[in-house]
């Protein structure tokens, strides 16, 4: 009786929500209609480095601060039979669409990760994930690779969840899925889902499908990404994907979707589930400015670059050549030095190790963190996390 209940009351509050206006979202409309007649890669690469709130000309703006690439529509239709799919800016960055007037996905929007491959040769290249996702792990003649991201794991691990390791239910920051182990079965980790944010003025309906699963890697599979749907109604009968992908009886990695909106029709289907939330007007969009922050920002005395790429080949953000120990410094903004700050270490071959750091000065408003430790050789990746106490 319990339940019955509080689903009559869910229903009123929508029901009585539905008469709302048309909500704010920032956009100009400058990037045009996005109504591709045929099958079509978006290629971020192409984006313009700016604000966000920069006119856009058909290839959006990256801001690397929101790391995000930002497309400002004045209405978006993906018909039926046609599917979007996206080539990644070269950071990964997440992708936003603000619409002026209505969405229609009655095709397939693709940002799901790639899977792994047993292939000797590909799988010395960590897997690509969906943009804003993260990658699959390598493997190879020098060992085993462990998933990138902060949820990144072993096949196995549960640990690896996106939703018991990081990320929140506003899906604020926007961030996807995480890379799996690679090794388990000869082939390298299947990538993460990536992640999109979707906001219109007017109606988003989805009769088609908004993908942003993991990618497969023979039992070694990432996690799900990220979808956010913001509108005064979201309607349609088709499926939001947001899931690892089941195969070799390892646990299923759930990303997040979050739908946002004053009206939303029973008929659509999402993976995980989820329900519709009453938006903000005007919808928040990014994190707050006083929102907390923790970045690398030197290696061995070496700068780090304020919008690094991590290659993991043929290039390094910070290349060193020291084989003793180095300081790694970390610095953390609106964050209270009780918490805990702490370094992923990943090689490209070869296990995770996470450090705790050790303040050496600063306050809540801004302070700096050290690691002390000897880096593996060959390329690794360095990834600052901070938890409040």
């Amino acid at each position: 009786m319990k339940t019955k209940t509080t689903s009559i009351l869910l229903a009123a509050v929508f029901g009585a929500l539905t008469a709302h206006a048309q909500l704010t979202i920032p956009s100009d409309g400058s990037d045009g209609a996005f109504n591709p007649a045929a099958n079509v890669e978006i290629d971020l690469g192409l984006a313009t480095t700016a604000l966000w709130t920069a006119p856009g000309s058909g290839n959006g703006v990256y801001d690397a601060e929101k790391w995000a690439v930002v497309f400002k529509y004045s209405s978006v239709n993906i018909p039926a039979g046609v599917t979007v799919t996206f080539k990644n800016h070269p950071t990964y960055a997440p992708v936003v669409w603000l619409v002026q007037g209505n969405v229609t996905v009655a095709g397939t929007l693709d940002l799901k990760g790639k899977n792994g491959t047993t292939n000797t040769t590909s799988a010395l290249t960590p897997s690509e994930p969906g943009p804003g996702g993260f990658r699959g792990a390598s493997f190879g003649p020098s060992g085993n690779g462990f998933g990138y991201g902060p949820g990144g794991g072993i096949g196995s691990d549960t640990s690896a969840y996106y939703s018991a390791r990081y990320g929140s239910p506003q899906i604020i920051p926007l961030i996807g899925g995480s890379g799996a182990y690679g090794g388990l079965n000869a082939s390298s980790g299947g990538a993460g889902g990536g992640a999109i944010l979707i906001g219109a003025s007017g109606t988003i309906s989805v009769d088609g499908i908004i993908d942003v699963m993991g990618g497969s890697g023979n039992a070694n599979n990432g996690s799900g990404g990220a979808v956010r749907l913001i509108a005064n109604q979201v309607t349609g009968t088709g499926q939001m994907k947001a899931v690892g992908t089941a195969t070799g009886g390892y646990p299923i990695r759930s990303g997040r979707l979050r739908i946002e909106t004053n009206a939303l029709t029973p008929t659509l289907q999402t993976f995980p589930e989820t329900i519709g939330v009453p938006p903000a007007n005007p919808p928040v969009i990014w994190p707050a400015a006083n929102a907390p922050i923790a970045k690398v920002i030197s290696v061995d005395a070496v700068n780090a670059p304020v919008d690094p790429r991590a290659p993991l080949v043929a290039g390094a953000d910070v290349a060193i050549q020291d084989s003793n120990q180095v300081d790694i410094l970390i610095e953390t903004q609106n964050f209270p030095i009780e918490g805990v700050v702490q370094l992923n270490i990943t090689p490209k071959f070869g296990n995770r190790t996470t450090l705790n750091a050790t303040r050496q000065s600063g306050d809540i408003t801004s302070a700096i963190w050290r690691v002390q430790t000897t880096l593996p050789q060959g390329f690794v990746t360095l990834q600052a996390r901070a938890t409040q106490p």
